[in-house]
């Protein structure tokens, strides 16, 4: 999916529930991992973004992070 040109790996993932990691995987696109975790585009990019609020009253909620790759070495 992604960009078909494309195969450098940009964003890493990471689904946690407290300190269990669920899922940790890294993608080429969002669209990518919206995909992969069944969330839309709009949800994956708000929360690569940092507007994702992760105030509610779920005991057991998962926690997902997005990072950029940093591509300078």
């Amino acid at each position: 999916m992604g960009r078909i040109n494309q195969k450098k790996l940009c964003f890493a993932c990471k689904v946690s529930i407290g300190d269990i990691v669920v899922h940790e995987d890294n993608y080429i696109s969002l669209r990518d991992i919206a995909e992969e975790l069944d969330l839309t585009y709009y949800q994956v990019a708000n929360i690569s973004a940092g507007r994702y609020k992760d105030k509610t009253n779920f005991k057991y909620q998962p926690r997902i992070e997005i990072i950029k790759i940093s591509t300078t070495l």
